[in-house]
């Protein structure tokens, strides 16, 4: 365990330290696999692969260079029209301030500005006065040294200089996705070699799932956040909000990091709002516009474009930001999302990568019989009922019982077999399958599914004697058999633990149709089973009867002895076919084993 930690702590270390040469390569990679769909549509209309990847190149520069073009032409405008704008947004927030103070009477909470500040030209008439007053009266004149003004030289350096970092990291950028374009099959074949070519079929159906995940989810985000940009332009527009084109791109750039990239985006926007209009309508007409937009891409185009979900839990999504922004900066953050998701797409088909699935991945971490028993065995029946009424939105009752209440039995069952849960804690899991149990029978008959192979009436006017073993967990599987059976529509008495002597007939004069013996019953349980049969079967005569619930990897039933059902469902097949039965014959599990 800790040799696990000392290596994941050294490869932190080395991406973080090796920041400078890995975002370059992985910013081309995740490029190429933009760029790889649109080469393969071109190459589809027969166009020879150089050919194929030089225009998607293009096409690339062509988008990347025009958008630069009109961010710098917008930022421009704006840039000579910011200090009107700061000076009307400062006005507005003291009026605001003002009226704040005005109406609750609040403390101040800073000295307040002088009413009437001298202007400049006052002050510097002023110090020049106090200056020659100064030197008539003998004293030192303080004297300003200033540089000298920037020659044509140190202004170009001033511009070019900055723009060398990035123009030579986009230069890497761009001539390493070209060589990930040309050579995507040589790059993959040693990949797998590097992951092992033992399991040649799973490592290549990683590496190809992941790619046309990273590629179709690239693709359509592009698509989808250049469609929300434009929107944005266009209502800004509308709106009257200056450079609208330079706050378009820069919601459609900013949508790429998850969930806080559309509130900067809109930081501009309204405070030039706020600055423009004398009012709040034009203020209130921007976050309309972002309100609304936002929400339509997000939860009715996105999932029509690209399915309902990325693969990734909610908050991983934002761990993940967290994490690669604290590692890599702003770039990390756009590239959280496809970084998290490669590694959770690995994790799917690799077992070495199988714990980023596992924290990362959006599929439930236990399944559903799992669940149910941890909540139960934490003894939480309030979330365990919670998770019960969640199954039946798309299974029958029959169903959760049969695949999610009674596994999660078996399971229980094991746990006291190896011994690592004590009988009273299993007693506890028991009576709180009971509670739900008893709570999923006050639901609406319309909350489950309806069952398909059992008819609501199909055990109408038949009398049910539920007889609970004296297993730990026998109980709990009596409850959900006797459910089952008044779904049907029988009639169901059950027998208690504490009950001294078996039920007699009823006043009416009827005794049980049937007796169930139920319960969790292995190969050793025959005699068991039979001593119960025989007393309960002396009260009732003419009872058929029948038994389960076998548990799993348990033989059949030997000759001579009741066979076992192997889930609650073949007790009620056996049931609805056993009218014709006589008494203590048999079930045949093999037709009622499901």
């Amino acid at each position: 365990m800790l040799a696990s930690w000392v290596i994941a702590a050294i490869v932190v270390g080395f991406v973080y330290l090796a920041r400078s040469v890995l975002i370059p390569i992985t910013l081309a990679a995740f490029l190429s696999f933009l760029l790889s769909p649109i080469a393969a549509a071109i190459r589809r209309a027969r166009v020879p692969r150089a050919i194929s990847v030089i225009l998607a190149i293009l096409i690339a520069l062509g988008i990347a260079t025009s958008t630069a073009v009109v961010l710098v032409g917008q930022a421009a405008t704006l840039r000579g029209e910011a200090p009107v704008y700061a000076a009307r947004i400062a006005t507005k927030v003291e009026k605001v301030r003002s009226d704040i103070e005005r109406r609750f009477t609040l403390p101040l909470l800073q000295t307040r500005r002088v009413a009437h500040a001298p202007s400049t030209a006052e002050r510097a008439g002023a110090n020049l006065s106090n200056q020659r007053k100064g030197a008539a009266d003998g004293e030192a004149v303080p004297v300003t040294v200033r540089d000298a003004p920037p020659t044509i030289t140190d202004q170009i350096t001033g511009y070019v200089v900055p723009l060398l970092a990035p123009v030579e990291t986009g230069l890497i950028v761009l001539v390493v996705t070209i060589f990930f374009l040309f050579q995507k099959e040589d790059i993959r074949d040693r990949v797998i070699r590097l992951m092992g070519a033992a399991d040649l079929h799973r490592t290549t159906l990683a590496l190809d799932d992941a790619a046309k995940r990273l590629s179709r989810y690239f693709l359509a985000q592009s698509i989808v956040n250049a469609a929300f940009g434009t929107v944005i332009w266009f209502g800004l527009w509308l709106l009257g909000v200056p450079a609208p084109a330079l706050w378009g791109i820069l919601a459609a750039l900013l949508r790429f990091v998850p969930y806080v990239g559309i509130f900067i985006a809109a930081v501009g926007p309204l405070a030039l709002a706020a600055a423009l209009a004398p009012g709040l309508g034009l203020l209130f007409a921007v976050v309309a516009l972002y309100v609304v937009v936002e929400p339509i891409v997000g939860y009715l185009i996105e999932p029509l474009v690209y399915g309902r979900s990325t693969g990734l839990a909610p908050v991983s999504v934002v761990v993940a930001a967290i994490f690669w922004a604290w590692i890599w900066g702003p770039i990390g953050l756009v590239l959280a999302m496809p970084l998290t998701l490669m590694l959770v797409v690995l994790g799917r088909h690799i077992p070495a990568f199988e714990l980023f699935d596992i924290l990362l991945g959006d599929r439930p971490p236990l399944n559903a019989a799992e669940t149910f028993y941890q909540r139960t065995l934490a003894l939480r029946p309030e979330e365990a009922i919670e998770f019960a009424e969640e199954q039946l939105d798309h299974l029958s009752l029959r169903e959760f019982y049969d695949g999610v209440a009674l596994p999660g039995l078996y399971l229980a069952a094991a746990d006291v077999e190896r011994g690592v849960v004590e009988r009273l804690a299993i007693k506890s899991v028991s009576e709180a399958i009971v509670h739900v149990v008893d709570t999923l029978r006050e639901l609406p008959p319309h909350h489950e599914v309806a069952d398909p192979d059992v008819a609501p009436d199909a055990l109408a006017g038949r009398t049910i004697l539920c007889v609970p073993a004296r297993g730990p967990l026998d109980t709990a599987v009596a409850a959900m058999a006797a459910h089952l059976f008044e779904q049907a529509g029988a009639t169901v008495r059950t027998v208690t633990r504490d009950a001294p002597n078996p039920p007699r007939r009823s006043r009416t004069g009827r005794g049980a149709d049937a007796i169930c013996i139920l319960g969790l019953f292995h190969g050793r349980s025959a005699r068991r089973i039979a001593a119960i049969a025989d007393r309960h079967a002396a009260d009732q005569p003419g009872a058929t009867i029948c038994v389960g619930v076998r548990l799993p990897g348990e033989a059949d039933a030997a000759d001579g002895e009741l066979p076992v059902a192997s889930s609650i469902g073949a007790v009620i097949d056996w049931l609805v076919t056993s009218a014709t039965e006589p008494a203590r014959v048999g079930m045949n599990t093999e037709a009622t084993d499901i």
